[in-house]
């Protein structure tokens, strides 16, 4: 009741009453000031706090980052009022105010919980959540976020660069850039994490992402020899590094699909050849599917292909 009713005074008499500043030691008589100061605005901002009354924690520290703008306490007020808009699922505006946070100060007090928070925001974004029309609390979220996620994580990164959080931001960077079909990108993000945090548990799953980024590459892009390579290397670097680790067979799944991938591709090639009656060439391509993916899928019909051939006399 008091805050509402400190709020409602405040709307009505703000054009008329010039609340005054003091400092933390400094204590005026009544009669030599009008309105709450700037001590009083905060605390109410602190009980609005405790009480989860988020918007009213936001009124009142945008009343004090206002009306006083130089005060040591508006230096940490964009913290608590990027936290409450966190509470309120308002995420682009939270970490608009977190982000105002850590540039007011090169050592803010609230570092690590801001970075924690925008971390929290890049993840909610990397998973799908949208943000509002215009940057407006009050219209529907139907934006897509991933795109400011990966601003955020490279905050992250470059704020606190061998720190577990940034290891995490890297990875999330990494999926996203796929998303994207930044292949390159991605996987350049995910050899930074290696080398950064080379016995990390994120490391590991690095490796694992690598092969399937170049799996991704290959189902999407036009087929590159080259990707094969890079997937072997990577996956006998992973089991060097980690030889027991269980995300290997993961890892090895990617490189077959990946092998199915160029061999289909290579049969639909032979059938082409088959159809135009140059079955030189038809034989050229399934006979190069027996000899380079011989446990693939498309290497059974390669060969039932070149024994077919063989009965007509092709070669």
């Amino acid at each position: 009741m008091k805050k509402s009713f400190l709020f409602a005074w405040l709307l009505l008499a703000a054009p008329f009453v010039q609340a005054q500043e003091i400092q933390p030691d400094e204590v005026l008589p009544l009669e030599e000031h009008e309105g709450p100061t700037v001590q009083e605005f905060y605390s109410y901002m602190q009980e609005a706090i405790d009480d989860a009354d988020w918007w009213s924690a936001i009124d009142f520290g945008q009343i004090v980052l206002y009306h006083f703008p130089d005060s040591p306490f508006g230096q940490e007020i964009p913290f608590f009022i990027g936290m409450a808009y966190l509470q309120l699922g308002q995420h682009e505006l939270a970490n608009e105010s977190l982000s105002e946070y850590l540039k007011k100060s090169t050592s803010p007090k609230h570092f690590e919980e801001a970075i924690d928070a925008k971390f929290a925001i890049a993840e909610f974004f990397r998973e799908g959540g949208k943000k509002r029309l215009f940057g407006s609390h009050k219209m529907p979220a139907i934006l897509p976020g991933k795109e400011d996620s990966l601003v955020i994580y490279d905050e992250i990164i470059a704020s606190m660069p061998h720190h577990e959080l940034a290891a995490k931001a890297m990875l999330g960077k990494a999926e996203i850039q796929a998303y994207y079909e930044d292949f390159r990108p991605s996987v350049e993000t995910l050899h930074l994490l290696i080398r950064r945090f080379p016995k990390h548990e994120l490391a590991a799953e690095s490796y694992l992402r690598i092969n399937q980024v170049y799996l991704s590459q290959a189902a999407t892009q036009q087929l590159d020899p080259d990707l094969l390579d890079l997937a072997d290397v990577n996956l006998r670097k992973f089991k060097l590094t980690f030889p027991r680790e269980p995300r290997i067979a993961a890892a090895e799944t990617a490189l077959s699909e990946m092998k199915e991938i160029f061999a289909q591709n290579l049969l639909e090639t032979g059938h082409f050849y088959k159809k135009r009656k140059q079955m030189d060439a038809s034989i050229i391509y399934f006979s190069k599917i027996v000899a380079k993916y011989p446990d693939s899928k498309a290497a059974v019909t390669a060969r039932e292909q070149l024994v077919e051939l063989q009965a007509s006399g092709h070669f």
